[in-house]
């Protein structure tokens, strides 16, 4: 069961950056946390790439926890500072 995510080069704007990648939940796994780097989290949308969609259970600082369908994968974008 686990759960791993890639993270992009970050676009840089301003006093803000804004990051992407891919996350699978495989062998199971039901979700995990996407660790941005951010002391705050913007904004944050995420795509699944099966049926179900994928939701964000909670924000903390810069890291984000997500709760996902069995054995999903899809891509992700956050934006913050």
């Amino acid at each position: 069961m686990a759960f791993t995510y890639t993270t992009n080069v970050p676009d840089v704007f301003g006093n803000k950056k804004n990051i992407s990648g891919t996350y699978t939940s495989a062998g199971g796994s039901t979700g995990g946390d996407i660790v941005t780097g951010f002391s705050v989290v913007q904004s944050f949308s995420n795509t699944s790439a099966t049926a179900s969609p994928s939701t964000v259970a909670t924000i903390s600082a810069g890291t984000i926890t997500i709760t996902t369908t069995a054995n999903q994968t899809g891509v992700w974008a956050a934006t913050g500072y």
